[in-house]
């Protein structure tokens, strides 16, 4: 990739609470180049965008879409389905759809290529088996492998994971790893990187793309730097 990615962790989250439509929209109008959202399974077969793996205290893998669908964050905002947020961002953003509890990939799959092309996404998992699994039934998704700890052979890591991008938290990232990865033509987007210090580190060290709850100081910072190089 030529320019780090500006990707708004889980939308732009100033007015409204993350993995709505509201944020997504807000990162839309911000102008990041990829929102990640968080996907999970519900009991009928339906996808929802939630991080946590619980609502009002009950697992949404027991839980029907129209129970969900009940719950209102903050009082008033939706929980959005998969379908929702595709529509949403369709030819305005790309997505990077975490997946969380996910059994039935296949569904999963058919709803997500019924609107988006594989250009438009990318898919990551903490889970390296459920990635290896996704590149069986999508080869051409760009498919990405979340770790939270030190990579001792980020190359292995990878390949048995059947993935091309490895999603690190920012504090276990360094340079040497980043060169790594580019040298064996392997892309890095980092996460949990959100001080300025940090930001502008990534950007020295040529990251693809990062995972940021400061979207708007990251735009800032890459609109300077495109100044700069003209």
């Amino acid at each position: 990739m030529s320019e780090t990615l500006n990707i708004a962790h889980r939308g732009f989250t100033k007015d409204s609470p993350d993995n709505t439509l509201e944020s997504f929209y807000a990162a839309i109008k911000l102008g990041a180049d990829v929102i990640e959202c968080d996907v999970h399974e519900t009991a009928d077969h339906n996808f929802v965008i939630f991080h946590d793996g619980e609502i009002a205290g009950k697992s949404i893998h027991t839980m029907s879409l129209p129970e969900i669908r009940k719950v209102k964050l903050a009082g008033q905002y939706q929980i959005p389905t998969l379908e929702e947020t595709l529509n949403l961002c369709h030819k305005r953003i790309k997505l990077m759809l975490e997946l969380k509890q996910v059994d039935s990939l296949d569904l999963f799959l058919e709803i997500v290529n019924a609107v988006m092309k594989p250009e438009e996404l990318f898919i990551t998992s903490f889970d390296n088996k459920l990635v290896k699994e996704l590149a069986d039934f999508a080869p051409h998704v760009q498919r990405g492998i979340l770790a939270d700890g030190r990579i001792q052979d980020p190359i292995k890591f990878l390949d048995k994971g059947k993935a091309g991008i490895l999603l690190p938290r920012f504090s276990y990232t360094t340079l040497e790893l980043v060169n790594i990865l580019h040298s064996h033509n392997y892309s890095i987007m980092v996460w949990d990187c959100n001080s300025a210090q940090n930001l502008r580190a990534a950007l020295d060290w040529g990251i693809d793309g990062i995972i940021t709850d400061a979207t708007a100081n990251l735009a800032l910072e890459l609109t300077y730097r495109k100044r700069l190089r003209k």
